[in-house]
Formats: structure tokens, C-alpha cells, sequence
């Protein structure tokens, strides 16, 4: 009956807007092997010639969909990645919905259906984001595991006083040739991502005394923070991963000593490790962090 009420919605609502051209949160629902958001089987229907990714005004007030065209691996052929969503309104603080995300292979068949819509006070909503990033729904196709094979990523929040990320993930596993939900990625905020070092940096999600940040690795297919720097009014604490848990290393208190919190920051920033002056430590979601996604 859902699916029935969301395309009978869509339908109401492509027709009104007329002219708004597009092609068909917090649980992911993955179906491989359906060909779109509504679980069609239509497997053997080769889907419509991909759209290169280009730069284009902000999208306007209605449906919208983005897709770009991505080799997973140099030896694999382009799959085409499809996000749809709906634009509300043209103002930039205001909020989108990302609807769904959609695979194909090089011939038409669906490797991933992903629905993220619901009927909520009889509109069809979905991941709520501003409209900031609703041009590309934050679809990225990246190696987030470092194995060589690329994955997929999508935004599944973008908001807040403090306009923190989120993203859904999809890990390609070269074994069964499947996109598979990553659960312990989406618990990310605002990742960053770090080829060369095989981590992943995360900053945000806090208060206004927060200005630390954690690092994740891939261990054992899932992603764990191995080293944390928590902060606060009164000091901070750095934790590392020694043994399986979480042990503090390092612990300054500053209570309402202003020379020795900035001392503190100085530290950090200068930290082999931690290099918090280094713009991969992004406080808010946007397009400028889209350089640490690719």
C-alpha cells in the first residue's frame, strides 16, 4: 500500500509541477537486484543514457534527480549511480528529501535499489538535507574501505544548528559482486577521508567547547574509532585503541585558563597525528568538503 500511495504521490506531483524532469531515513532499505525505487523487476530493460555531472544553478522546487557514471575498479566497466530526491522551496537553509538511490551494471540491470521515502501528513518525504546539497544529494562513489574497489556513499542527514553530515554507505564486495549497507559508516559525521593513511577523519556532532574530533580505521569490516580527542570547558582527553578498547593517553585540565587552552590547541594543531589546522577536519557539511569524499 506504501509503494502504491508513493507512486501514485509522485505521480500527482510530477504532473503539477510540469516541466521538472527526474527519473525514478533512518533504516536503510538495500534491495539488490530490484531495477528502482518501487522494486520493479524489470531487470532486462536497458535504463535510460546516463547524465554526466556538471555544474548547473541550484536545482528548483520539485523532483529532482542526479546521476553520475563511475568505474568501481580500473578492470570493471561504468555503472551509472542515480539519486532522486525533492527540492523544497529555493531558499538554501531550507530542507530537501533524498528519496532513494539506484545502481545499474553497463547493461541496464539494478545492482542496488535503495527507498528512503515515506508517507508522512500525507506528503512523501525521505533523508532530510538543505537544499545547499540537494543539487547532488551527496552522491559520491569512493573507496571508503581501501581495498581498491570503490563504494558508494549518499547523505542521509545535512542539518541542525550545527549543519553536521551524515551518509549512507554501500561497501562493494569483490567476492559476490553486491553493494553491502555499512551501518558503522553512517554513525560517521563528517567524514573525511584519507587514502593514503587508510583512515577516515571526523569532526563536529558537539557543543560549542568541542574542538577535538575522532579517527576511524576499518578493522575486522567495521568502522572504529581508534583514536578520540575529547573536549570540553574544563580540559580534554585523548583516547587511543590499545588492546581492543579505548584507553586515555593524555589528559590536560584549563579550567578558565584561556593561555593554557590556546597552548593546548597549539599542540593539537602541531600533533603528527592529529593536525587539527588541516582543512580535512570540516565543521560543517557543504560542498567544500566534497574534495574529502573523492
Amino acid at each position: 500500500m506504501k509503494k502504491c500511495i508513493y507512486i501514485l504521490a509522485l505521480f500527482i506531483f510530477f504532473w503539477g509541477i510540469g516541466g521538472c524532469t527526474a527519473t525514478p531515513a533512518a533504516g536503510m532499505k538495500s534491495m539488490p537486484g530490484a531495477s528502482g525505487v518501487g522494486e520493479s523487476h524489470s531487470e532486462s530493460t536497458p535504463a535510460p543514457a546516463a547524465i554526466e555531472p556538471a555544474d548547473t544553478p541550484d536545482p528548483m522546487p520539485g523532483l529532482h534527480t542526479y546521476e553520475i557514471q563511475a568505474r568501481l575498479h580500473d578492470d570493471m566497466p561504468e555503472y551509472r549511480f542515480a539519486a532522486t530526491g525533492t527540492v523544497q522551496g529555493s531558499d538554501e537553509w531550507a530542507y530537501g528529501f533524498v528519496l532513494g538511490l539506484n545502481v545499474y551494471d553497463e547493461s541496464g540491470k539494478s545492482l542496488l535499489a535503495a527507498d528512503f521515502s515515506e508517507i508522512l501528513d500525507g506528503q512523501v518525504v525521505g533523508y532530510h538535507v538543505y537544499n545547499e546539497m540537494m543539487d547532488t544529494m551527496g552522491l559520491h562513489v569512493v573507496d571508503v574501505n581501501f581495498d581498491e574497489y570503490k563504494d558508494v556513499i549518499i547523505l542521509n542527514t545535512f542539518g541542525g544548528a550545527h549543519s553536521n553530515t551524515w551518509y549512507n554507505c554501500w561497501l562493494w564486495d569483490k567476492q559476490t559482486s553486491l553493494f553491502v549497507p555499512s551501518k558503522s559508516f553512517a554513525e560517521i559525521c563528517n567524514p573525511a577521508i584519507d587514502a593514503e593513511k587508510k583512515c577516515i577523519y571526523s569532526a563536529g556532532g558537539s557543543g560549542a567547547a568541542y574542538w577535538g574530533g575522532m579517527i576511524y580505521k576499518f578493522i575486522d569490516g567495521e568502522y572504529v574509532v581508534t583514536n578520540e580527542l575529547e573536549t570540553g570547558w574544563d580540559g580534554l582527553a585523548e583516547k587511543a585503541l590499545v588492546n581492543g578498547e579505548m584507553e586515555i593517553v593524555r589528559q590536560v585540565s584549563y579550567r578558565d585558563n584561556d593561555e593554557l587552552l590556546e597552548r593546548e590547541k597549539q599542540y593539537y594543531r602541531d600533533s603528527g597525528l592529529w593536525q587539527l589546522d588541516h582543512p580535512h577536519w570540516y565543521w560543517q557539511g557543504g560542498h567544500h568538503a566534497d574534495q574529502w569524499l573523492e
